[in-house]
């Protein structure tokens, strides 16, 4: 990797292709906030003129469901192109299968980060990649990069497997997570609910099969 060529003319290194996405990313990040916080203060703007107009108020949510529906792509990174691109994705993979083998999991991800860019259908550098998100806990890219992986290759038969292995292992993530967020929902809903004297444990909720709404009943 550091005996083939790169400047002008040839294409950055590995770390200014990094460099360049993350500055890219940042300034994006950036121009997003900008607009949303331009966005809230127009709303804010409208509803003080508006308030009481009901025309106005009405043509005013027909253009902000408009603006919606008219919501330009978020931007991606394209790194610029490298003479040797083909070739170096290669060598940032093969980096990467060694350094997973070293435990270096999070220098693995940036080599096949940089692999990825230099060729985005390379399927072993999206396996690596998978390999060492799942090892850090990052299950949710962990489970992307499979996916990806798989759509490239659906014939092999090791990665849909892993797919749907890792599927399972997000799926009990994400229910452990709502269950954690539930019960300090309900920590919190009992700590004001005390200071009547009360908690959750006077209410019930019952899900109707058919509409999927609830009836909530108190309980003394």
């Amino acid at each position: 990797i550091e005996a083939c060529p790169s400047g002008e003319g040839i294409g950055p290194t590995g770390e200014e292709m990094l460099k360049l996405r993350d500055e890219f990313d940042e300034a994006n990040r950036e121009k997003m906030m900008e607009k949303q916080r331009k966005e809230m203060e127009e709303r804010r703007s409208r509803n003080n003129n508006n308030s009481n107009d009901d025309n106005d108020s009405k043509k005013q949510e027909k253009e902000e469901g408009e603006d919606s529906e008219q919501q330009p792509a978020i931007p991606t990174f394209s790194p610029p192109r490298h003479l040797y691109g083909p070739k170096l994705a290669v060598y940032h993979a093969n980096r990467a299968a060694t350094l997973l083998h070293l435990g270096r999991n999070g220098e693995a991800i940036e080599d096949c980060d940089i692999s990825l860019l230099l060729n985005p259908t390379y399927v072993k550098a999206y396996l690596r990649r998978s390999t060492a998100n799942e090892r850090t806990d990052n299950t949710e890219e962990a489970l992307q990069d499979a996916k990806r992986a798989f759509e490239l290759d659906p014939s092999n038969n090791a990665t849909r497997k892993n797919v749907a292995r890792l599927q399972k292992i997000e799926n009990e993530r994400m229910e452990k997570l709502k269950e954690e967020t539930m019960g300090k929902l309900k920590d919190l809903g009992n700590s004001l609910l005390g200071n009547f004297g009360l908690s959750l444990d006077n209410f019930n909720a019952v899900q109707d099969p058919n509409t999927g709404g609830y009836s909530v009943s108190f309980n003394q």
